[in-house]
């Protein structure tokens, strides 16, 4: 009985070894396909709008994102503060769409120095992410497409 064990443990050594050349090709593929993916997304679109008082900059980008099981275009919304901020690249996001920011019409506008309003057009399922007020500073979303007394 322990010759059958030992001869079917061999058994099972060559097999694996006869498949190893083939499982570390599927697995050295499957990597460089998930790298060559995961490069830096390249931003197709962008606006800036500074605040009237200079202290705030709103910066909009939409980036694409490819690669491995993804297609996709994302616009964020941001704010810097430029007079904390000088010497830093420092920004808060404040908004977050899944569409493309020229497509959907993305404008942003400074209703005072510290209300930052942003316009759309398109389906509200698309912004997925909004903070309302940050660091004093206010931020209304207005969706185009809609009636004014549905705005968010």
């Amino acid at each position: 009985m322990s010759v059958d064990r030992r001869g079917s443990l061999v058994t099972l050594g060559l097999e694996v070894r006869r498949h190893a050349g083939r499982i570390m090709t599927v697995v050295t593929v499957v990597a460089c396909t998930l790298l060559v993916g995961c490069g830096k997304n390249p931003t197709i679109w962008s606006a800036t709008s500074p605040s009237p008082d200079g202290n705030w900059l709103a910066v909009a980008h939409t980036a694409r994102y490819s690669g491995f099981g993804t297609n996709r275009v994302e616009t964020i919304v941001e704010i810097k503060d430029l007079k904390r901020n000088i010497l830093s690249d420092h920004s808060q996001r404040v908004l977050g769409f899944m569409e493309g920011g020229a497509s959907m019409g993305l404008k942003m506008n400074w209703v005072t120095p510290s209300h930052l309003e942003v316009v759309f057009r398109g389906d509200p399922k698309v912004l997925y992410y909004q903070v309302v007020k940050t660091s004093g500073v206010e931020i209304s979303v207005r969706n185009l497409s809609q009636p004014a007394s549905s705005c968010q």
